[in-house]
């Protein structure tokens, strides 16, 4: 850039205007700007808005004199190397030299000034001027690009990266306390991590009202002390979690933090479900270890007195007393196998999804004293009161009277079990709405509060603190949890602590009452006289032939089979009427054996039960497919044989 375009600025400082335009006309063509001051102050007035290439000052000025000025001019940042040149027509030109020397003058002009020779002294300073601005605008466009390019490079930078980055300003109150922040600059991915766009220009206050304190406390700090920092946390009003670095920007004094930082809250999630399913783990193994030494224990229980019972009616069987004593002991162990057998086997029915409902139009008030019968024998040896309440119309519902009957058992033994001796146990039903409220209250050792959340969880043993242990799988409560939820209905457990007892609360869906009153739900036809042909295939001899004895004992005739082929044999010389066949044969499956006795002739409508210890869904209709007109899983109890064999007597009877 050529000198004299860079504009120049010469200050004349006189106090006698006639100077000042003489000073004008010899300096008018250096084509520099020239600027007037009529006193001290007013020359520093101007020195303090612009630069200047040189300062012509007089003496001589009232008020302020020239040294006055020179030494001021001297004394500011930026005019402190500006030339002087000083103007005087004094007396004692010397005296004046020294001291405008002294104050760092450039040059000493007497009056009357030479045209010229002003005119070149003022001329290399206003050159040196515009050489050193030219070098300083060259500099400062060299640097200007450099930053520029910079500016480039961050920026790309600042877009490409896949962390939210933004700049933010803290806001304080008038204590200086910081109490929200401005966002000046955010790339791309800053939308993508919190879900906020146009953010640039708005306050934090303004996009999410309720953010938290806590962020202004770490951003305030990280400006207060220039320390970065880097941290995990949730900003609630977004809903996230982040993963923050921060720092700041600029000196001590700054407000200006930059911020970068990742949307972590589906990682913390995930991290959260791994944890919590690692547990659920762990719990379900040590729930599986726990259940197995349980279920072996329960298992072993029974066998002893069964054993002894052996012995003992061998050795006593000269002594009917003793035998009708050793059965009944020996008839409730099995009760108890079977029972905890039947649970298991409902456990896994329940928990595959697989349980069959038979629902029918019951009244829950027959239901419920099945159900006290069935319990009667474990409340008697408890010695506990049981006092029953229940309303005078009928209760009636669709549902499986079975397991609504087990429902109410459970809770019933549960209740036994967890009071002490000699305590008392109420069940009441009533009607609330469309719903029947059975509750289950004991005196009992009661459930500590954090317990009553597990109660219901499978094979959970929940005790109270002051609860001894009662044995059992852990599974009747949840198996009432189960089959309740089945049937629509809820349950739930109270307690008011540990010793004051509990209660369980039971609500189901009442049916609306039919206009002609309860239909009769009938318990089966009474046993009806007639001999059958029964063949029972089972290759557990001890089983096959226990159950031909009963069957022979009801008057019927029986037939024994310990395989598949013995089987066909005895089809082919007796007309069989029923047919209790086990799957698991040892020369062909229990399936095959019932394809072909339906192919022999007079077989076809031979009633075929499978006797099977598989009790499924999948093994029902497997038994279906392959002709079984009834399904019993092992142990068969007497009244379903009976129950069986009435209605092949009936059919008997009816060709």
């Amino acid at each position: 850039m050529p000198h004299k375009t860079i504009p120049a600025h010469v200050l004349l400082v006189d106090d006698q205007p006639a100077n000042l335009l003489a000073l004008e006309a010899v300096l008018d063509t250096l084509g520099v700007n020239m600027v007037r001051a009529v006193s001290g102050p007013e020359a520093l007035a101007a020195v303090g808005r612009q630069d200047f290439a040189a300062v012509l000052l007089d003496v001589r000025m009232p008020g302020m004199d020239g040294f006055e000025v020179a030494r001021e001019i001297r004394a500011r940042a930026r005019s402190r190397f500006t030339p002087i040149l000083f103007v005087t027509a004094g007396d004692d030109p010397d005296e004046a030299m020294l001291s405008a020397y002294a104050l760092g003058a450039v040059d000493f002009l007497a009056k009357p000034l030479r045209a010229e020779v002003l005119k070149a002294k003022v001329s290399v300073f206003v050159e040196l001027y515009r050489s050193k601005e030219e070098l300083r605008l060259r500099e400062r466009r060299d640097f200007e690009q450099r930053l520029e390019a910079k500016e480039e490079r961050y920026r790309a930078l600042f877009e490409s990266i896949d962390e939210g980055f933004c700049v933010v300003r803290l806001v304080r109150d008038a204590q200086r306390k910081v109490v929200d922040y401005r966002f000046e600059e955010a790339n791309e991915a800053f939308t993508m991590h919190t879900g906020i766009k146009d953010a640039v220009g708005k306050t934090i206050r303004e996009i999410a009202p309720g953010h938290d304190g806590q962020w202004f406390q770490i951003y305030e700090r990280v400006a207060r002390t220039g320390e970065a920092t880097r941290f995990v946390e949730e900003a609630k009003a977004m809903k996230r979690w982040f993963d923050v670095y921060a720092t700041r920007l600029g000196g001590p004094g700054s407000d200006l933090v930059a911020v970068l930082f990742s949307d972590i809250t589906q990682r913390l999630l995930a991290e959260q479900d791994l944890r919590r399913l690692n547990d659920e783990l762990a719990q379900a193994n040590r729930r599986k270890t726990e259940f197995l030494a349980t279920l072996a224990h329960e298992l072993r229980n029974p066998l002893a007195p069964l054993s002894n019972g052996l012995h003992l009616m061998r050795m006593g069987a000269s002594k009917p007393e003793l035998l009708e004593k050793t059965r009944q002991m020996m008839e409730r162990q099995i009760q108890h196998m079977v029972h905890l057998v039947d649970d298991l086997l409902d456990v896994a029915r329940i928990s595959t999804g697989k349980v069959e409902l038979r629902r029918q139009r019951i009244d829950l008030k027959e239901v419920v004293a099945t159900a006290v019968e069935t319990s009667a024998s474990l409340i008697e040896s408890g010695h506990h009161k049981l006092h029953v309440e229940l309303p005078s119309r009928p209760l009636p519902m669709d549902a499986d009277p079975t397991r609504i009957a087990q429902v109410v058992s459970n809770l019933l033994n549960n209740a036994a079990k967890y009071t002490p001796e000699a305590g008392r146990i109420t069940l009441n039903v009533r009607v609330e709405g469309n719903e029947a409220v059975l509750s289950v209250t004991d005196t009992g050792v009661g459930i500590d509060a954090d317990a009553i959340p597990k109660v219901f969880e499978m094979f959970a043993q929940v005790p109270s603190s002051a609860a001894k242990p009662q044995g059992g799988l852990g599974i009747g409560l949840s198996l009432v949890q189960s089959l309740v939820a089945l049937h629509g209905g809820s349950v739930s457990a109270t307690s008011p602590g540990a010793g004051r007892g509990s209660t369980f609360t039971v609500r189901l869906p009442l049916a609306a009452a039919e206009s002609t009153g309860m239909e009769a739900q009938s318990a089966g036809a009474p046993a009806t006289s007639g001999q059958l042909q029964v063949m029972v295939v089972d290759d557990n001899t001890d089983a096959a032939e226990s159950l031909g004895v009963l069957l022979d004992i009801e008057g019927h005739a029986a037939h024994i089979a310990h395989n598949g082929a013995e089987a066909l044999q005895i089809a082919k010389e007796h007309p069989l009427d029923v047919v209790f066949l086990d799957i698991g044969l040892p020369d062909m499956s229990g399936y095959d054996v019932a394809r072909r006795l339906r192919m022999l002739p007079g077989l076809q409508q031979t009633m075929l039960i499978a006797l099977t210890g598989w009790g499924t869904q999948d093994d029902r209709q497997r038994t279906r497919e392959a002709g079984f007109d009834r399904h019993l899983t092992k142990p068969a109890e007497l009244p379903a044989v009976e129950e069986l064999l009435r209605a092949a007597a009936q059919a008997k009877r009816g060709d």
